[in-house]
């Protein structure tokens, strides 16, 4: 079974998730508020597990705890993850719940390996021991493939040369462990997720190039480029969320035909490097009357990779998806979105953050229509209303 290229995320969303117990760990982060936001418009019944919102992170400033049923734990302490599961009993889980920076990960790097190898362990052992799940997405990263030229597909080795990337492959390792041991002879399918890296608003995380010039624009200091030269796969979150909720839904229709691992990444040409998605993201900055973001190059001796790059045929070819946002309309949606947070006196985060949404859904709904009558199904660069 392959998934119609032609299916919209809102007749994926109507179709497997209305009216359905979802389960999100981390739901509390970044991907994973835009990702309950998605799910709860959508009319599913989620619940999240999370260790506490931060102070002004996207789920304190869209009031998430009062949008879904929200559980304060941490998924290194399996009986709160057999408690949750035994509890609502979701049908579909999204595990998203993890260490996700690598510079953190030289610091703490046993905590780094709990949370993200053992938690993904407690995650699936929960699981396995309750009836009530049919699909499980384990999202891990596009940092678990060893260093390679070239882009990266899904059958490449694993690999990390960091705790951050190495815990990630991990990650990898044991949900494959438990689908084919566990899972296979199951009910439930259990897939693997590895997005590029993601940006849209609401992110406020340390170490990260975006909301990192947003502060330096904010506070009138240098932007720190510490590797100016590096190439990453850029791609806005509801690309990522909607390449995740479409293989949930292949997952529910198909089993185990889907019960692999995928990639979703963007198109070749987003592919820049730091310097050049900085670039882009001042002069739209700028355009809207944001002050200056001046930029130096800074020193790092870790060891990154230098370029990373997503070959994502599998998800185009199997499930029908593919980015609906180009580079610059990535960057465009971004920041709109942090551009009103700074300069808005009646900023709402819920209703801009919702809006953006529903603006994706139009798109992609108007993409799926074009895909029945042969026009044309590029990437947009459209930006929000």
């Amino acid at each position: 079974m392959t998934t119609s290229p032609q299916s919209s995320l809102s007749s994926i969303l109507e179709r497997s998730f209305r009216g359905r117990r979802v389960l999100i760990t981390g739901h509390n982060g970044f991907v994973g508020s835009w990702l309950s936001l998605v799910l709860a418009g959508a009319g599913a019944d989620v619940t999240g597990l999370s260790l506490d919102p931060e102070a002004g992170g996207l789920a304190d400033a869209i009031g998430l705890s009062g949008i879904v049923r929200s559980i304060v734990g941490d998924i290194r302490d399996a009986s709160t993850l057999d408690d949750v599961v035994a509890t609502f009993a979701p049908e579909a889980v999204f595990h998203l719940a993890a260490q996700s920076k690598v510079l953190p990960s030289y610091a703490e790097p046993a905590l780094t390996f709990d949370t993200n190898v053992m938690g993904t362990v407690n995650v699936l052992e929960a699981l396995r021991r309750a009836s009530s799940a049919r699909t499980c997405v384990v999202v891990t990263s596009d940092k678990c493939y060893a260093i390679a030229e070239g882009s990266h597909v899904e059958t490449d080795p694993l690999g990390g040369d960091d705790p951050y990337s190495a815990s990630k492959a991990g990650a990898e390792i044991v949900a494959h462990a438990y689908q084919s041991s566990f899972f296979s002879s199951s009910e439930m399918a259990l897939a693997t997720a590895r997005a590029g890296n993601i940006l849209g608003g609401g992110d406020w995380a340390d170490q990260r190039i975006v909301p990192d010039a947003i502060r330096a624009a904010r506070d009138g200091i240098p932007l720190v480029l510490r590797r100016p030269l590096a190439v990453r796969p850029w791609q806005h979150v509801l690309d990522a969320i909607s390449g995740y909720l479409r293989l949930a839904d292949a997952l529910e229709r198909g089993g185990a035909a889907y019960a692999e691992s995928w990639n979703f990444g963007p198109e070749t040409n987003a592919a820049v490097p730091v310097r050049d998605l900085v670039a882009r993201l001042t002069t739209t900055w700028n355009a809207l009357g944001g002050a200056p973001i001046d930029t130096e190059v800074g020193q790092s001796s870790l060891g990154e990779r230098s370029t990373l790059i997503l070959d994502s045929s599998r998800a185009r070819t199997r499930l029908g998806w593919r980015p609906l946002l180009n580079l610059d309309a990535t960057v465009n949606w971004t920041v709109e979105w942090y551009h009103a947070a700074l300069n808005s006196a009646s900023f709402d985060a819920h209703r801009v953050t919702s809006a953006q949404i529903r603006r994706f859904l139009e798109l992609d709904e108007a993409r799926a229509l074009r895909a029945v009558t042969g026009a044309d199904v590029a990437s947009t660069g459209s930006t929000p209303r």
